[in-house]
């Protein structure tokens, strides 16, 4: 029997990376003192852009 990982969307993946490198940015800009206000803006800006960036690049390559 061979076992294999479940399948998982495309989409779901995306907005883990996202919503993990977010944080991490957002937590980093607090860490160096950046007001929350401001750290939270450029936080959903980076999920945004990581979101859209792994979602359209971030697919295997086709087998040629």
């Amino acid at each position: 029997m061979h076992l294999r990982p479940p399948s998982i969307d495309p989409g779901v993946t995306s907005f883990i990376w996202a919503l993990l490198l977010g944080l991490f940015v957002w937590v980093g800009l607090l860490a160096i003192g950046i007001s929350k206000g401001t750290a939270l803006v450029i936080g959903l800006l980076a999920f945004g852009g990581i979101f859209l960036f792994v979602r359209l690049q971030g697919g295997d390559d086709p087998v040629r």
